[in-house]
């Protein structure tokens, strides 16, 4: 039944000798996937409904194409497959969504399925895992975990938790860990077989000869200079690149990961004009010259069409070299006979960083193609410092530690939301079943957690789960149900720490935080009463900031908590936003959203100092407004009385066309917007006027409708740019009260909010049918002959006349009922 799985006739030397283990598959280790699903479903009283298949990866990516591969494989043999990440799963729907019908789920890091396989990546099957999914999780008799080297990172904490508590609530569960090279996969295998017979799992490992196409890895350090920045030092690895493509690469396809798009330009430019200089020399070239020098670049700011003509140049061997971004390892599969990882650190988050192991061993397996060559070769190149760090990952000599000492009480804090721990021993027991107890008595200096001589690492173990509870029920995120038991329960904000995967000291700062002290501040112009939304949040970030709050204070800084780096977003963006509130309110013609957000599209304020702020004011407009009365209409009691005004507007200083800065960067022309309300804010119109036409005095004409005597005219002038320039003029008509229409402030009837706005319709009332519809048969009554009087007359003061004996009442109930009985 599942041999057409495999495409291929025979297994190779590692399939076969995992092929009792695991059973039957197709090529590599995805192979031993198939092999072990396929035992899964054949083990006696085992089925598609049944028994659940979870498949964990670290990127979307691989997830993504396991779930393809697999769906196209498994789905005609009845067996569903469904992939679990953010990009499939929705927020407000189920955590598990189709997945509840597959057997195979794929997650990033976590998820599940129900015919057959899920596919999830790491945080998604935490995610699922997390909350009342029993019958779900009593069904998954299959934990498939690719990369688990990533145990190392950050984010292994988040494996680490998740295999220990399907350790605890699945039933009969069977894991299967694959991985490139970790050297101490015994303690992996003691810490996944903790409570079997045998103590400990069974573990297969395979060497370099057992790959089909050998890798030979080269390390290279290259000195960095004292105090010689990363970017700086990326251009001495320019100088170094060619050569070393000379020494390992003749004639043999390429590719250099850089960590920048600058840096890939850069790289490729270098590598052209060495290769155009040992053309001229007559020297040996490392690949022949094809399409131009036979170099490509491939990055994200590439356009899609460009993007897959390098790809397909590549596969044509038209181009003998490609300079990318990481970001190609795990995308394209496009793999080269040599692969250089041209430096070993990124910029992130505001930062230099290194590359993670998984990062750099997804970059060298690009090297080495089976279908072409019989080996391949992956080239690091890296500081001097850290050469010996990476021979070791090279070689597989790099231990497998555990990361969840970095995030114990936000783990510790989940699992009390989910029950799995229950009370301060509970918790204890938790942690001694953890993969860090394995390592932290072998390894401790990696831990950076010194003991008591007298003191075991049980003990030493226990007090960090103290000291972790006891964080958690001062920051009010876990409480003691009974003082008598000890039992533990989640709050609310322990909830939602949980949730939203957010830390501990934001949550704490979220529920205390700065912000209760900033919003009390004598500067705060707008006093915000509770901090509850992050609108709350935002808005009083703009208040401090431009009320001149010192944010980098110690008063407002606790924690990793950092309201100067917070603001810093909020204003990048903040001026685009409002300049879109304003167009959309032009459109809308409501007035009081163009006014006050003009005033917020001027918030990305960077002010001079000293002398430089009296230069600056200098250059700032300063306008002349001036309205003259033209004509008053006068309503007679019965219209609005009509205006009509003549604005005039000007500079005062002629030379004040708006501050610009130095350096010219502000190509685009200042421009100055008068805007024209009533008193209530109701829109009369809007222009925009260059400002340095405004050296001539312009004028122009507008007329107004006022309905109430307390109205009057407000002209307000000012810069799209500059803040604090506005000037208004405001215009109140002479005119006796007794003009001006009587207004009908009775309460509308439902009735009359359902006719709302249908007078402005002219053929509303209009009984006879158009010429459209008297063109085509229809069943349905007009309103003419299905009703016996005739249409309403308007009076003066805005009611209606009716020529029926109903009530006036009734009949808007017998006019909408005819209406809609006519649509």
């Amino acid at each position: 039944m599942y041999r057409g799985i495999f495409k291929f006739g025979v297994f190779n030397a590692v399939q076969s000798k995992c092929y009792d283990t695991v059973t039957p598959t197709g090529s590599g280790k995805t192979v031993l996937f198939e092999l072990a699903m396929i035992k899964m479903l054949t083990e006696p009283g085992a089925n598609s409904r049944t028994s659940k298949c979870i498949y964990v990866a670290p990127t979307k990516a691989l997830c993504s194409e396991k779930c393809r591969d697999w769906t196209a494989k498994f789905q005609p043999l009845g067996i569903n497959c469904c992939e679990l990440t953010g990009d499939t799963v929705h927020f407000g729907k189920s955590a598990w969504g189709n997945a509840r019908d597959a057997t195979v789920i794929l997650t990033r890091n976590w998820y599940t399925s129900t015919s057959f396989c899920l596919f999830l990546p790491l945080h998604k099957f935490d995610d699922g895992s997390r909350g009342d999914h029993g019958h779900i999780l009593s069904q998954i008799r299959l934990f498939l975990v690719d990369e688990v080297h990533i145990l190392n990172e950050s984010r292994g904490s988040t494996l680490e938790v998740i295999m220990s508590r399907m350790k605890t609530r699945g039933s009969s569960v069977r894991f299967v860990v694959v991985s490139a090279t970790v050297p101490n996969i015994e303690d992996v295998a003691h810490w996944i077989g903790n409570g079997v017979t045998c103590g400990s799992a069974t573990v297969m490992q395979f060497g370099d000869e057992f790959r089909p196409c050998k890798l030979s890895k080269f390390v290279y350090g290259i000195p960095k200079k004292k105090d010689q920045n990363d970017f700086v030092y990326q251009r001495t690895l320019d100088y170094r690149i060619y050569g070393i493509v000379q020494q390992h690469s003749l004639n043999k396809p390429m590719l250099v990961f850089c960590a920048t798009r600058k840096g890939v330009m850069a790289t490729a430019e270098q590598l052209y004009k060495e290769y155009g200089d040992a053309t001229e020399k007559k020297q040996t070239l490392p690949w022949s010259q094809l399409a131009a020098s036979g170099i490509g670049v491939h990055h994200a700011g590439l356009s899609m069409d460009d993007r897959r003509a390098i790809e397909d140049l590549y596969l044509k061997k038209i181009l003998r070299v490609v300079v990318a971004t990481s970001t190609l390892a795990v995308g394209v599969n496009l793999p080269a006979h040599t692969v250089i990882i041209k430096g070993v650190k990124m910029f992130q988050n505001n930062a230099m960083q290194e590359y993670s192991d998984m990062d750099i061993v997804q970059m060298m397996g690009r090297a080495g193609r089976p279908q072409f060559d019989k080996e391949g070769v992956a080239i690091i190149m890296c500081e001097t410092e850290l050469e010996e760090k990476y021979k070791n990952l090279v070689q597989g000599r790099t231990q497998l530690e555990s990361s969840l000492h970095l995030n114990l009480s936000e783990h510790i804090n989940s699992e009390i939301g989910l029950g799995t721990i229950t009370n301060l021993e509970s918790a204890k027991d938790w942690l001694r079943n953890s993969f860090l107890f394995q390592r932290i008595q072998k390894n401790p200096k990696h831990y950076a957690i010194g003991k008591e001589n007298d003191q075991t690492w049980q003990d030493r173990i226990d007090v960090m789960v103290t000291q972790s509870v006891s964080k958690l029920q001062e920051t009010q995120l876990v409480t003691n149900t009974e003082e008598t038991d000890g039992s533990f329960a989640s709050t609310d904000f322990g909830d939602i720490m949980s949730k939203f995967y957010i830390r501990q000291t934001t949550v704490r700062h979220l529920c205390l935080s700065v912000y209760n002290k900033m919003r009390t501040h004598a500067d705060i112009r707008f006093q915000v009463k509770k901090i509850e939304k992050p609108a709350d949040k935002v808005f009083l970030l703009i208040q401090a900031v431009l009320g001149g709050l010192s944010l980098s204070d110690p008063e407002f800084r606790a924690g990793d908590s950092s309201p100067v780096l917070e603001s810093l977003p909020i204003f990048r963006h903040v001026t685009r936003i409002a300049r879109a509130l304003v167009e959309a309110a032009i459109v809308k013609e409501a007035g009081a959203q163009i006014k006050h957000g003009l005033e917020a599209r001027l918030l990305n304020r960077r002010p001079p100092f000293g002398n430089e702020i009296l230069a600056f004011v200098r250059q700032l407009p300063q306008y002349t407004l001036k309205i003259t009365e033209v004509n008053v209409t006068k309503g007679g009691g019965q219209q609005p009385v009509a205006i009509e005004l003549s604005v005039e507007c000007g500079l005062l200083v002629e030379d004040s066309v708006g501050a610009q800065s130095k350096k010219g960067k502000n190509k685009r022309s200042d421009m100055t917007v008068v805007l024209t309300l009533t008193s209530d804010l109701d829109y009369i119109d809007f222009r925009r006027i260059p400002t340095k036409n405004l050296r001539q005095s312009k004028s122009f004409e507008i007329t107004a409708e006022l309905k109430k005597p307390s109205q009057s005219i407000v002209v307000y002038m000012t810069s799209e740019s500059i803040a604090g320039v506005m000037v208004s003029a405001t215009y109140k008509p002479n005119v006796d009260a007794k003009c001006f229409p009587i207004l009908d402030t009775r309460p509308q009837t439902a009735m009359d909010v359902m006719l709302e706005g249908l007078d402005d319709d002219p053929d509303f009332w209009n009984m006879n049918p158009d010429s459209d519809r008297s063109s085509k048969p229809t069943s349905k009554p007009t309103v003419a002959s299905s009703v016996s009087f005739l249409g309403p007359k308007q009076l003066s003061n805005g009611n209606y006349e009716y020529a029926s004996f109903l009530s006036e009442e009734e009949n808007h109930v017998n006019l909408v009922t005819q209406v809609q009985s006519c649509l």
